[in-house]
């Protein structure tokens, strides 16, 4: 009989390559989780990995074990989710996380318009997940991710929020805010460019806008809030969506300029793995309609 640990053995031991990380991240010993892939292949009476040139490759039933694991324990980390919310009196709870941005000023609004339908909601942030959204949503430790592409990927589900456009964004002192009206690769040859240390549809972004030249610099920061004190500081320039940047242009002394290129426009959506989640739908509705 296979169980939930046997599975989470399978999956560990592929995403790290040796058995030695593989245990590493399960707090175990190398040597007792040998004992446990041994007891597993027993129990079987199957082989899983067979080793080749040092390297661990899933047999067949190991391959057709993995890919049980890939559904199921998302499934389980769902229904535990589920279960912490009921103990805590909540109807149900939903931990999402948005690919490269750290800013949720929007979040405050969007859960008011849900509660206002739903009563005992619970909302949750991923941060570590922002550079690698979609590995989260699978391995289920997200719920809902917002990305700026559509995945590739049979099992994740995606439904359009709300459509941006690129802009950089520079201090208000900055020459190019008298000289331009909009700027092109070319004018970030002299500059200091402070992007996210990040993945995905913005750095896709960066090699088409920046295919022929390159900024004088580019420094990677993780933090929305650290790039944007930066420029503000007059340390460098920007390229944000418009709807993050919105609210900082209130308080600082930076401003906004468009970029002449095909590239800056994108759409948002939510993906998802299951359709049947309680608080997807609400959610996205909310969502949508706070960007309209």
């Amino acid at each position: 009989m296979i169980v939930s640990n046997d599975l989470l053995l399978v999956q560990r031991i592929v995403e790290h390559g040796s058995l030695t990380k593989a245990a590493d991240s399960l707090f175990l010993t190398q040597s007792a989780l040998s004992h446990q892939l041994k007891d597993l292949e027993n129990r079987t009476g199957l082989q899983i990995f067979e080793r080749v040139n040092k390297k661990l490759l899933l047999t067949h039933a190991g391959r057709r074990i993995m890919e049980g694991a890939g559904s199921i324990l998302p499934q389980l980390s769902r229904l535990n989710e589920d279960i912490h919310a009921f103990k805590k009196g909540k109807l149900s709870s939903l931990r999402i996380s948005t690919e490269c941005y750290t800013c949720y000023h929007w979040l405050p609004e969007v859960i008011t318009r849900l509660k206002s339908r739903l009563d005992q909601v619970e909302i949750s942030i991923v941060a570590a997940a922002t550079q690698r959204p979609l590995e989260y949503l699978l391995n289920g430790e997200l719920d809902l991710a917002i990305v700026s592409e559509k995945p590739d990927h049979p099992a994740i589900h995606t439904t359009p929020l709300f459509s941006d456009n690129l802009v950089a964004v520079l201090p208000r002192n900055h020459p190019y805010t008298r000289s331009k009206t909009a700027l092109t690769a070319d004018d970030f040859t002299t500059e200091d460019l402070l992007i996210y240390d990040a993945q995905g549809e913005h750095t896709q972004f960066s090699k088409e806008f920046f295919r022929e030249v390159s900024p004088k610099s580019i420094t990677r920061i993780q933090l929305t809030e650290a790039i944007v004190e930066m420029i503000n500081a007059g340390m460098g320039v920007g390229i944000f969506a418009t709807w993050v940047i919105a609210p900082y242009l209130k308080n600082r002394d930076i401003v906004t300029m468009p970029l002449k290129t095909p590239f800056k426009k994108r759409t948002w959506r939510a993906a998802t793995l299951s359709k049947h989640h309680l608080l997807v739908p609400p959610f996205v509705a909310a969502v949508k309609e706070y960007f309209k």
